[in-house]
């Protein structure tokens, strides 16, 4: 089951229940066996045993490919019964039944050690179906052990000391009963699980093991045998400072090198014993001394076949060193030839050193390169490491490096781009009168003219319809609320008195926070007189209020189009600021086709009037047909009608073309994938729920 992972909420396969319900039944008649207290019975007239004769223990061993166990009898006169049992599951990751047999060896070499220190019987002996398992116990000197093998039999024979080790037939063997399994019944009524083999009594029925040269071979073939794949080769790591000091430890290079140096420092300090060691700073030759010392064991490490083929001196070159043009130096250490001896370089630069492009040196070195040329560019730090060392996929190496590099992510990092867009407020897609719903927001302040010429500031406040996102441009000389209020009234005679008005919360406006605080309140009075809520959008939320910052930034790029560098009055910017509100109200809302169409592009102002406010909206009418006619009143509703019908006509387009296209998110940004890190610029506040949504 725990190989299959199976859940806790799983249902279990009708094969796995199965076994597991006659698992659970046979638990329940286990708890039903009764074991006696005494090891003997009490001895009778006819029995030949008495209170004189030796105890002694049999542990016999045994072990399968689901469990391995051990279990311990002691025997006195004819008399044995069970001590102690004691079985483990197999591990999980494959490993061979030699080597399981073997750790059920030392399974019951423990509880051998655990039993004798209590029972201290005279004599120990133990049994092992094994013949493998009993060839490395009597060769534990051979050097083609394998470390796993060689590691238990020193802990074995530690353990069992001068304790005689024999061969038992598998069918004779009691720890094949707990390792194979067998149910309640069976084990209950089994004798040789209670009372051992029936030979265990008698020393002269004991079995024999004649040993020979063919299995002591397949033993030490086993025993060295090597548990990984045969694609992937493995060098057997040298001996070398890397075994005193984990660089793994370690992230900055300087630091690493003096560690180094100082243990060098005190190991040369322990030699010469009647050299007292001071504390001194570190010489340059002594962190000279500790980087070669790390060059070395690095090389030696990762290219042991290039070193080797170099110290053998024969001709016919590895392949890196023929590729690269190895060579040791004077030093021992591995290094790069080429074409550039005759260049007027420096003889680092001319023969570097070659260095393993994943090994840990490679990244503290890298690491350090990168922060000594001030954290520059993926090119410069190559350039500065190829002054010394030769790295190869070097360009790789660097881009990892510096990808994770935090001081070069806290400069360079892009920010946290902001989650994905919510749904549209209902307000936003709801078919309702124009301007029922309103935003309302200030652009920046303009700076124009007076009526005596002095230079002041006025602002503009922009009215859209959240639905129809028509505008109404107003100016006003400053931020304040009766300001505001003029404005308003202004907004509400021309189009409508809307049901809600929805802005920023205040931190966005340019003004202060304490004056749009004392503006909010304000207003916010004086419209529930009328009738007019006004609502939020939550603060850091920019998002809330995309469908008039976009309408601010159309205005204040139009305005800059016209105006440019023009130093107007006030007038003549407020006849401006009600043209571009006209432009703005006839630019289209749908996607505008090159091919010919009979039908007009939905704009605001069809939606608001049923035609264009830019174009003359009777295109027939000419000098001839002027003529001044009385209308009655049929023809004034049938023309009203008629415009109904119009707007009805745009407001279902609308519908149809408009609502749809806002289905889609026009800018789409790149998703976030998992970040290390995240610089925190400002603490997050509350968000509140927005009225009407």
């Amino acid at each position: 089951m725990w190989r299959q992972n199976f859940g806790w909420d799983t249902i279990l396969p009708d094969d796995v229940q199965h076994v597991w319900n006659s698992f659970v039944g046979e638990l329940n008649d286990a708890m039903m066996m009764r074991v006696n207290r005494h090891y003997f019975r009490k001895s009778e007239k006819n029995d030949n045993s008495n209170e004189n004769e030796s105890r002694s223990l049999h542990v016999f061993v045994d072990a399968s490919m689901q469990s391995y166990g051990a279990e311990v009898y002691i025997v006195k006169g004819r008399q044995s019964t069970l001590v102690m049992a004691k079985n483990r599951v197999a591990p999980l990751r494959s490993i061979t039944l030699p080597k399981l047999e073997f750790m059920a060896t030392l399974l019951g070499a423990r509880l051998t050690k655990h039993l004798q220190a209590v029972l201290e019987c005279e004599n120990v002996f133990l049994w092992s179906d094994s013949q493998i398992t009993l060839h490395w116990l009597k060769f534990e000197k051979s050097k083609t052990l394998q470390r796993f093998v060689k590691n238990r039999v020193n802990e074995i024979h530690e353990l069992t000391g001068s304790y005689q080790w024999n061969y038992c037939p598998t069918h004779h063997n009691p720890a094949d009963l707990q390792t194979r399994g067998v149910t309640a019944k069976q084990h209950k009524e089994n004798k040789m699980w209670w009372n051992g083999p029936q030979w265990i009594t008698a020393e002269e029925q004991w079995p024999k093991w004649n040993s020979n040269a063919g299995i002591y071979n397949h033993a030490l073939l086993t025993g060295i045998e090597e548990q990984h794949e045969p694609s992937q080769p493995v060098h057997q790591s040298r001996t070398g400072v890397h075994e005193i000091i984990d660089i793994h430890r370690f992230s900055n290079y300087k630091k690493f090198l003096r560690v180094t140096a100082y243990v060098l420092k005190f190991v040369q300090s322990c030699r010469k014993a009647e050299i007292r060691m001071q504390r001194s700073t570190l010489t340059p030759d002594e962190i000279h001394a500790a980087e070669h010392l790390w060059l070395k064991t690095c090389q030696h490490n990762s290219y042991v076949t290039g070193i080797e083929n170099l110290n053998a001196g024969i001709s016919k070159r590895a392949s890196l060193v023929k590729q690269l043009r190895l060579f040791l130096d004077t030093d021992g250490i591995l290094r790069c030839g080429g074409r550039i001896h005759n260049a007027p370089l420096n003889e680092m630069t001319k023969f570097p050193i070659i260095l393993p492009a994943k090994h840990p040196l490679t990244r503290l070195i890298v690491t350090d390169a990168h922060g000594e040329i001030q954290h520059s560019s993926t090119i410069a730090t190559i350039t500065f490491l190829r002054q010394r060392f030769w790295i190869p996929t070097i360009r790789q190496s660097v881009k990892t490096i510096i990808r994770n590099c935090i001081t070069c992510k806290k400069v360079q990092g892009k920010p946290f781009s902001a989650p994905d867009p919510p749904p549209l407020m209902k307000y936003r897609v709801h078919d309702s009168t124009p301007f029922s719903v309103a935003g309302v927001d200030y652009t920046g302040a303009v700076y124009v003219k007076d009526s005596s010429g002095t230079e002041c500031k006025v602002y503009i406040c922009l009215f859209t319809c959240a639905s129809t996102r028509a505008v109404h441009l107003g100016v006003v000389p400053d931020l304040t609320a009766d300001s505001f209020m003029q404005a308003f009234r202004r907004f509400v005679s021309r189009k409508s008195l809307p049901y809600l008005m929805v802005s920023d919360n205040g931190t966005t406006f340019v003004a202060a926070a304490s004056l749009l605080q004392q503006l909010s309140q304000t207003v916010h009075d004086d419209l529930l007189n009328k009738g007019t809520r006004w609502a939020f959008i939550p603060k850091r939320a920019p998002w809330f209020g995309r469908f008039w910052e976009r309408l601010i930034g159309l205005t204040k790029t139009t305005l800059k189009n016209i105006l440019g560098r023009s130093y107007i009055t006030v007038g003549m910017l407020q006849t401006i600021i009600v043209e571009i509100e006209a432009t703005l109200n006839d630019r289209p809302l749908t996607y505008v086709s090159s091919e010919f169409e009979l039908e007009d592009i939905v704009t605001p102002a069809h939606l608001l009037y049923g035609r264009r406010v830019t174009t003359l909206p009777y295109r027939d009418i000419t000098s001839g047909n002027l003529e001044i006619t009385s209308a009655t009143g049929s023809d004034i509703r049938k023309r009203a009608k008629l415009q109904q019908t119009l707007i009805d006509h745009f407001r279902d387009r609308w519908k149809k073309e408009y609502l749809t296209a806002l289905r889609v998110i026009q800018s789409v940004e790149k998703t976030n994938s998992v970040f290390r890190l995240v610089v925190l610029c400002k603490s997050t506040t509350k968000h509140h729920v927005v009225p009407g949504s």
